[in-house]
């Protein structure tokens, strides 16, 4: 497999270079992000002085991410499943999908409920109108946070490497998506069976500006459940 070999050429190389190999490469997620945010809503995506370490501070977490989740895979801690199989495939990236917005559901409703780590996710709602930027406007406890919940479940349970991918690609788009100003999302989205379950621009948006509701990313249904829901 070309991305297994892919992953055991990096074996070769030392902490200090892989730290940079995957700064290099979350940099560059970051610029993808903004670039898309220039093209969908130019006049709205800019970044304010104030939020540039923050931006700056967020890159170098989630590159430490990156790093231990490799670590942790070069040692046989995290395994991946290297198999071509389309059912699979599609079970653990459904799987992927769901665990990891349950779980970022309860750690999204902590952060606002507990007096003692909210000052910290204040930072975040800070922008009440959102942009690309705020993806990244979050303090480093946050951003480890999420992080961790991801490292814990993609090494407590094997998932593929096409799933890792393609759920990589998908957070990266809602966070994306969850933050312009203006709503994406055509008006049938909202009352169709299939997709009125799904995370709008409008339904994160609406969260910013009203923080007791809408802590899902990707789903509204633990929202529903916990009537949380605007």
């Amino acid at each position: 497999m070309i991305f297994e070999s892919w992953l055991q050429q990096l074996t070769q190389f030392n902490i200090f270079w892989l730290f940079v190999f995957f700064l290099v490469e979350n940099a560059v997620l970051v610029g993808l992000s903004v670039l898309i945010g220039k093209i969908l809503e130019p006049e709205n995506t800019f970044l304010k002085n104030k939020d540039r370490k923050w931006v700056l501070s967020t890159l170098i977490c989630n590159t430490f991410i990156t790093l231990i989740g490799f670590e942790l895979y070069r040692y046989g801690i995290l395994k991946i499943d290297f198999s071509a199989s389309i059912q699979l495939i599609i079970f653990d990236t459904l799987l992927l999908i769901l665990l990891m917005d349950f779980f970022m559901f309860i750690f999204h409703f902590l952060v606002h409920h507990l007096k003692w780590i909210y000052p910290i996710h204040k930072l975040h709602h800070t922008h009440v109108e959102t942009n690309v930027y705020s993806l990244y406007v979050l303090h480093p406890i946050e951003t480890l946070g999420f992080g961790f919940i991801w490292l814990f479940l993609i090494t407590i349970l094997k998932f593929n490497y096409l799933s890792i991918i393609i759920y990589l690609i998908l957070n990266l788009s809602y966070g994306i998506f969850g933050h312009l100003k203006k709503d994406i999302f055509p008006s049938f989205w909202y009352s169709n069976y299939f997709t009125k379950w799904i995370s709008t621009t409008r339904f994160h948006n609406d969260h910013h500006k009203n923080e007791s509701r809408n802590y899902g990313f990707y789903f509204t249904i633990w929202d529903k459940i916990f009537k949380t829901i605007i």
